[in-house]
């Protein structure tokens, strides 16, 4: 730390002294009369030096010889070096003029330049405005790992330079005289924008293993990996449906937190289709943040479909309206999704920007909250995707909720402990009737009644107080809930014998009490297995629930659902989700966790659970077309999830009927994971029904795996991200298999190749979009590594559908100019 005089650096020295032991003797902070010592910023270490502070930095000479020519010529010769700031200069011999700050530099010239490296047999250069020439010059960029060769470089300023008939390539070089690049770009013109990380290609070709892969009239590409407005790769594929593929992208980064993307994709059988994809992000003060995605697939004319129009379109917006109206928070959001036919999601399940979906839902929402109080009001219209050729695999349409309003009050820890919360819906419920009502009361247990369900409006209101008593050893936490909810049918419950008694009602209302206690312990103690050391616990769970009966299966059902037998279910006071259905309840459910942990890094190396519920009286609370549930044990449900070393995990679950010896559902999965790009997955997934026969039975496979273990092949060590090294194929899939039906579901499989510099990606993909129809496509791909790729988006499909999957290159951070500082 410098001073500008001795004596300052005195009284500094002393104040220090005395601050220390004046700290020790006291608790008190001492009030210095001098401004504390602070730490002085250094502009050398600045990745990027400023004009300003360049024109001050000094030349330092290093060389054999030294002459002076004149007054402000000097000649060095000799193992000549010559520094200034980010500049080094090393050559046989050097002509410096100081009054130019020019330096002519012969034989066995060398520069570095903020890590960008050049060699050649001659340069002339202006050293501060970095203007000048290289003639037959090899070169090396830092940031992309770049490298090629020139007749000539013409230095424009420090951010632009322009290569003459130059060669570039990221192919690591070799030893040996005739070495040649597997890939490279030869063009008549390179020009480097360092300013806008940006290279230009002018007049160039591709070439691949020495044939000339494709034509470059023109081409920008990154020195590293910010967005860049530009063509992107083209892209090519096979579908066995429309055709031939081919997509070429163009990137417009329309600004730092905007950017959109054009991909117009023609198909030999089905014509040209264009997706469209804007993202936005918004968050400059004052302003409120808010973001957005929109994708638009749009297609003129369908070959396949009788030359009609096809679009798409999905657009989500979240964000704050004002992040401080009337104490709290005002947020605004909206999400549509619309198609232009039932057809859509069959035609373009694969390779589409908006995904399968067959139930397509809209809405906008207004929302306000200061954490105590939250309220919101909804606009919901769904669009439903019906299968045109199969009428076995029509959808029921959902209730649009025109308009949904909530509100929401909580508070924890008050009055004595307790916590209390109450909850307001109203809703309006519509949906066009798409079939005969009177039809469908012909049979009085079909699920068509549910479309004979009444346009409504639905007000519903829950009211719960708890009071959580916790310990460091257990709890208990006794809770009371009550609900209720009114009804307005427009027209009156319609004439079917699903409403019988209940023809012609306008109105309904439902209140029903909830009263449940849930308790628990936790138990330690230390144990030995497997030649370790673990912490092992008992966690017994007991959960209780009264619910009264309250007449409620004559009503419309617009949003309740059973839920799905887990252990998140045998503990909550509802049979159901949503509100048209409040199950009557007298239940004991007993459960109970041991898990093991490691008492070093306190890591959960094991658990296991098992609960059962007894029913004390029947529930006769349903479903529409559902059985009432009878009294007694339920199934026996049990888990285990193992993560005994980082190598191998097991995670089970199944659900037992011991009244009739009965697996109704299992499910068990494992992965083995040995090392970076080595992993297996798999998953077994059967259900059966009540008398033990099989409705489901599934196989989930996959894995990435390295090949050139089958022949013994050893890995190289060249960093995360950079694969197991060159020349050696992995094997990568995921198959799910339907073993009732010996048919595959969907279906990955490829096979990739690391070159070093370059990898390509072979891939089969395969899914089952409805009974009879699946879906195929072959995608290739070629990477160029620290430049593109082309072909389709293989690997993209891989992320995707394989858990687990690593590239075999991943980003790593952008380049330091000291990184490659002498």
């Amino acid at each position: 730390m410098l001073f500008p005089d001795f004596h300052r650096q005195t009284r500094a020295l002393s104040w220090l002294v005395i601050s220390v032991f004046s700290g020790i003797g006291s608790s008190q902070a001492q009030t210095p009369s001098e401004p504390p010592l602070v730490l002085r910023p250094s502009s050398l270490l600045q990745e990027v030096i400023t004009p300003s502070a360049r024109k001050q930095l000094p030349t330092f000479v290093e060389s054999n010889t030294l002459n002076e020519k004149a007054s402000e010529q000097t000649e060095l010769e000799g193992q000549v070096v010559l520094r200034r700031g980010e500049i080094l200069i090393k050559a046989d011999k050097v002509d410096y003029n100081q009054a130019d700050d020019f330096a002519k530099a012969r034989g066995n010239v060398y520069i570095n330049r903020s890590g960008n490296v050049y060699q050649g047999p001659e340069l002339d250069l202006y050293m501060e405005a970095f203007e000048g020439f290289f003639t037959q010059p090899n070169y090396r960029l830092l940031k992309n790992n770049g490298y090629g060769n020139a007749t000539r470089i013409d230095f424009i300023d420090p951010a632009h330079s322009v290569m003459h008939n130059a060669s570039f390539t990221t192919c690591q070089r070799k030893p040996g005289p005739d070495w040649m690049p597997d890939w490279f770009f030869s063009a008549d013109k390179i020009a480097i924008d360092t300013d806008h990380n940006v290279g230009r290609v002018q007049g160039g070709s591709l070439k691949f293993k020495g044939v000339s892969l494709l034509p470059v009239p023109e081409l920008d590409f990154p020195l590293d990996d910010e967005r860049k407005s530009g063509f992107l790769p083209p892209n090519f594929g096979v579908d066995n449906i429309g055709g031939l593929e081919y997509t070429q992208p163009y990137y417009w980064n329309l600004a730092p937190n905007r950017d959109i993307t054009f991909t117009p994709t023609y198909w030999s059988q089905r014509g040209i289709k264009l997706n469209t994809e804007f993202r936005y992000l918004e968050a400059l003060a004052p302003n409120p943040p808010f973001q957005g995605l929109m994708r638009l697939d749009y297609m003129e004319k369908d070959k396949l479909r009788d030359d009609t129009r096809r679009w798409g379109l999905n657009y989500t917006h979240t964000g704050l309206i004002n992040p401080h109206f009337a104490g709290g928070g005002l947020g605004f959001g909206f999400n549509i999704n619309r198609a232009s036919d039932d057809n859509y999601w069959k035609d373009f399940a694969l390779g589409n920007t908006l995904g399968v979906q067959r139930l397509m839902s809209s809405d906008v929402g207004l929302s306000w909250t200061n954490g105590f109080v939250t309220t919101g009001m909804r606009a919901q219209k769904w669009q439903t995707l019906q299968d045109l050729a199969n009428v076995n695999n029509r959808i029921t349409p959902p209730f649009d909720r025109l308009p949904q309003i909530t509100a929401r009050i909580q508070r924890f820890n008050v009055a004595g402990g307790l916590d209390f919360s109450l909850d307001g819906d109203f809703t309006r419920f519509s949906s066009a009737r798409d079939i005969d009502c009177a039809t469908a009361s012909a049979n009085s247990t079909s699920r068509l009644f549910y479309n004979c369900a009444p346009n409504s409006d639905r007000a519903v209101s829950v009211a719960q107080v708890s009071r959580p008593f916790i310990t460091p050893y257990g709890y208990l936490t006794p809770k009371l809930q009550m609900h209720g909810r009114s009804y307005q049918f427009d027209g009156g419950l319609p004439d079917t014998l699903f409403y019988s008694g209940h023809q012609g009602q306008s109105s309904a209302s439902v209140a029903i009490p909830t009263f449940s206690v849930d308790a628990g312990v936790a138990f330690e103690r230390d144990s030995h297995w497997f030649g370790r050391n673990w912490i092992q616990t008992l966690e017994p769970r007991v959960f209780y629930v009264n619910t009264p009966y309250r007449e409620q299966n004559y009503l419309p059902n617009y949003d309740s659902g059973g839920n799905a037998f887990n252990f998140a279910s045998l503990f909550t006071e509802n049979a159901f989700g949503g509100h048209d259905r409040i199950s009557d309840s007298k239940l004991l459910t007993v459960g109970a966790t041991s898990r093991f942990i490691d008492p070093e890094s306190g890591a959960e190396s094991a658990r296991f659970g098992i609960a059962q519920r007894l029913r004390l009286k029947e529930q006769r609370v349903t479903l529409p077309d559902e059985p009432t549930a009878q009294s007694g044990l339920s199934d026996i449900l049990a888990g285990a999830t193992l993560n005994l070393s980082r190598t191998w995990a097991l995670d089970s679950t199944v659900q037992y009927d011991p009244n009739t010896d009965n697996f109704r559902r299992r499910v068990i999965g494992g992965r083995y994971n040995p090392g970076s790009y080595r992993v297996i997955n798999a998953a077994w997934r059967t259900e059966n029904d009540a008398l033990g026969n099989a409705v489901s039975q599934q196989l989930d496979l996959g894995w990435q795996w390295p090949l050139h273990d089958l022949w013994g092949g050893a890995d190289s060590h060249d960093g995360l991200g950079r694969g197991l090294g060159e020349g050696r194929w992995y094997s990568v899939a995921r198959v799910n298999v339907d073993t009732l039906t010996k048919k595959p579901v969907e279906s990955i499989l490829g096979f990739e190749y690391d070159a070093g510099c370059w990898l390509s990606r072979t891939v089969l993909e395969r899914q089952l979009i409805a009974d009879g129809l699946a879906r195929q496509r072959i995608l290739f791909q070629l990477e160029f590594v620290g430049l593109s790729r082309l072909g389709t988006n293989a690997i993209g499909s891989l992320r995707t559908n394989v858990p687990r999957y690593q590239p075999l290159r991943q980003p790593t951070m952008t380049p330091s100019r000291f990184g490659n500082y002498e």
